[in-house]
């Protein structure tokens, strides 16, 4: 699977982060027009279920190989190359950027189980300075100690964040227990050598062709076949659960599995 794996249970990209307090956190910043570098060595980005719309434009969406089966936006089919981030660090025009990279290196913490969420912060992240002053960083604290106008954008983006994901959580959980969800292959061609195949099918006749150009293992999707022979029970649950909408979007997504080929051969 193209996913970076995350270290010691820790969410893609991130250090263990660090709870914004003032004045111990006085100096910190962030620094402005930083762009998507940090992103350019991570080819499968988490998604929650409000932004499927959008990104199944631009990625293939699949689920984690796992048992959490978590939503993922394909962004690169070779690990630690992301092929929407050019070399000054912006996101590759007219594509949707996952709400997981805009809400970087932000996220918001339970400093207790179930307690209030605090905003947090990657603060080993080339995006962050330690002394805003010095470095014309965009400051989180003003002199009183109150959060500057970016540091509480940054926590309703990370309160919203936290409560999609919740939402998605219980999504995925659902797929897994009524047995949706089955393991893919990708095998990819360039357009006009027999397009995209999946799991062997559409394989063209000739040895020459049957080559791929790009094959992608270890990912997950909704397999047509049981979502088609679920129970009218569970079918108006989904429905009621507003679950057949995003259902929908991520087979549709399936469609933008050439825009990565396409993307491939523009790169290389």
């Amino acid at each position: 699977m193209t996913q970076t794996p995350a270290s010691a249970g820790l969410p893609p990209l991130y250090s263990p982060p660090t709870v914004l307090r003032f004045p111990e956190h006085r100096g910190i910043g962030l620094r402005q027009a930083s762009g998507f570098g940090f992103a350019a060595g991570t080819a499968a980005i988490p998604l929650t279920l409000p932004e499927f719309a959008a990104a199944g434009r631009s990625y293939p969406i699949v689920f984690a190989a796992d048992a959490a089966a978590l939503p993922l936006a394909l962004t690169g089919l070779k690990a630690g190359r992301n092929l929407f981030v050019a070399e000054d660090g912006s996101w590759r025009t007219g594509s949707y950027v996952p709400a997981y990279l805009r809400r970087y290196p932000f996220i918001a913490v339970e400093a207790q189980a179930g307690g209030p969420r605090m905003l947090g912060l990657d603060t080993t992240s080339p995006l962050v300075s330690t002394d805003a002053a010095r470095d014309g960083a965009e400051a989180l604290f003003d002199a009183e100690g109150r959060p500057t106008e970016r540091a509480s954008a940054a926590m309703q983006l990370c309160e919203a964040y936290a409560l999609e994901y919740e939402a998605t959580q219980a999504f995925s959980a659902a797929l897994v227990e009524h047995g949706l969800l089955v393991a893919r292959t990708a095998e990819l061609r360039l357009a006009g050598q027999g397009g995209q195949s999946e799991g062997g099918a559409d394989a063209p006749a000739s040895s020459e062709a049957a080559t791929p150009d790009a094959v992608v293992t270890g990912f997950q999707v909704v397999d047509e076949a049981a979502f088609r022979a679920l129970p009218g029970t569970v079918v108006a649950q989904f429905h009621e659960r507003g679950w057949l909408a995003p259902l929908v979007l991520h087979l549709a997504s399936q469609l933008s599995w050439q825009v990565l080929l396409d993307g491939t051969a523009t790169q290389a």
